[in-house]
C-alpha cells in the first residue's frame, strides 16, 4: 500500500512511485541486546504502577536456564517467553518515533485542527516530497523491519548510518553491516519470507508486487526430497501423506496472496506427484506401474487423480484459492487504540 504510485500521467499510467529506496534492516541479536535501563525507562512512561515495574526488572534479571546452567542476563529478553515479544515491541517502538513526522504526527496535533496524527503525518510526507526534502517512512513487524526512502541514494546511505548510531546509543542494539542494505525497489527486496518489488506495465505504470522468493520454493522442493527419499521407504503411503499434507497445506495458505501463485502451486504439485512415484518405485522395485497407478485416485468424479491411501489423499496446492489481500482489511484493531484512561 505504502510503495504503490498514485498519480497518474497524461498516458494513464504511474510513472512516479512515491519511494525509490528502501534501507533493509537487520539487527543483530536483537532479542538478546536490549538495554535493559533504556526498556524500563520506555516503559514507565505509560506504566506508573511501581509493582509492576519491579517485577519487569525481576522478570529481565531472571536468567536463562540452558544446559542445566543458570546463564545471567544483563541485556536482552529471555527468547521463548510470554513477556520477550511484547517488551521487544515496546523497545523497537523508538524506530517509529525517530520518524514521527512521517508516521504518526503527534506535534502538528491542535485542537483546532480535524485531523489525527496519521493524517497530519500524511500531509507531512505530501509537503516534504513537493519541496524536494527526503522522507522516511518504517515498516516493521517485531524485530524485522525495512525504511523506504523517498530522495537520493546518498541521503538513503546518510540515513541508515544515522539509524544505526541511533539505534545503538538509545538500546544498545547494533544494525548487522553486511545485512542491512540500500536496494532500489525496482530491484525489490525481501520482507517477512516475501519478494517485493516495483514492476514496469506497459498498462498502468510502476505496480508493487509480492512474490514467492525462489530460495523459498527451494526449500520446499528440498524438504519434499528429502521426506520422499530412499531412507524412508519402509513408511507406509498412509503415513507419508499424513507428514506431507501440513507442510503443503501452512506453505500453500501462507503464500496464497502472491503474485503468480497460482503457476507455483501447479508446478509444485507436479513435483510432489513426481517424488512420490519415484518414491513408491523404490519401495515396491517388483511392481509394475500399473499397480502403482492404482494408488492414484481421484476424489470425486471428474477430478484430478491424486496419491491416496486409507483415509489420507495428498493435498494439492492448486486447489488454493488464490487471490489479492483485501486491503479493506487492513484497519487498526480495536487493542491498538488507546481508549484514553488512565492505566491501572
Amino acid at each position: 500500500m505504502t510503495i504503490r504510485p498514485r498519480a497518474t500521467a497524461a498516458d494513464g499510467r504511474r510513472h512516479t512511485p512515491p519511494y525509490q529506496w528502501v534501507i533493509e534492516g537487520d539487527i543483530k541479536g536483537c532479542f538478546d541486546h536490549i538495554d535493559h535501563h533504556a526498556l524500563m525507562q520506555r516503559v514507565r512512561k505509560r506504566v506508573a504502577d511501581g509493582k509492576v515495574n519491579r517485577l519487569l526488572v525481576k522478570f529481565l534479571k531472571a536468567g536463562v536456564l540452558t544446559d542445566e546452567q543458570l546463564v545471567q542476563t544483563p541485556a536482552g529478553t529471555g527468547q521463548g517467553s510470554v513477556l520477550s515479544p511484547l517488551l521487544a515491541n515496546i523497545a523497537l517502538s523508538a524506530i517509529e518515533e525517530r520518524y514521527e513526522r512521517w508516521v504518526n504526527h503527534q506535534h502538528k496535533r491542535r485542537s483546532s485542527r480535524k485531523s489525527d496524527g496519521v493524517r497530519a503525518a500524511l500531509s507531512a510526507r505530501s509537503s516534504d516530497r513537493r519541496a524536494g526534502r527526503p522522507v522516511f517512512f518504517p515498516v516493521r513487524y517485531s524485530d524485522d523491519f525495512v525504511l523506504l526512502v523517498s530522495g537520493s541514494l546518498e541521503e538513503a546511505m546518510a540515513e541508515k548510518d544515522a539509524l544505526a548510531q541511533y539505534l545503538r546509543e538509545s538500546l544498545g542494539l547494533e544494525l548487522s553491516r553486511e545485512k542491512t542494505q540500500v536496494t532500489a525497489l525496482t530491484d525489490g527486496f525481501e520482507f517477512l519470507g516475501h519478494r517485493i518489488r516495483l514492476r514496469w506495465d506497459p498498462r498502468y505504470g510502476y505496480m508493487p508486487r509480492v512474490e514467492i522468493p525462489k530460495a523459498k520454493i527451494a526449500d520446499l522442493r528440498y524438504r519434499v526430497k528429502k521426506l520422499t527419499g530412499g531412507d524412508r521407504i519402509g513408511v507406509s503411503l498412509s503415513r507419508m501423506l499424513q507428514d506431507l499434507n501440513p507442510i503443503l497445506r501452512g506453505w500453500g495458505y501462507f503464500y496464497r496472496y502472491c503474485t503468480g501463485a497460482k503457476d507455483t502451486f501447479s508446478h509444485l504439485d507436479w513435483y510432489v506427484g513426481d517424488r512420490l512415484w519415484r518414491w513408491m518405485r523404490k519401495k515396491h522395485p517388483r511392481a509394475g506401474a500399473r499397480w502403482i497407478a492404482r494408488h492414484r485416485r481421484r476424489s470425486k468424479p471428474g477430478s484430478r487423480r491424486v496419491w491416496s491411501a486409507e483415509d489420507q489423499a495428498q493435498f494439492m496446492l492448486s486447489r488454493i484459492s488464490v487471490q489479492r489481500y483485501r486491503r479493506g482489511w487492513m484497519g487498526r484493531p480495536e487493542y491498538a487504540i488507546p481508549s484514553g484512561e488512565p492505566d491501572a
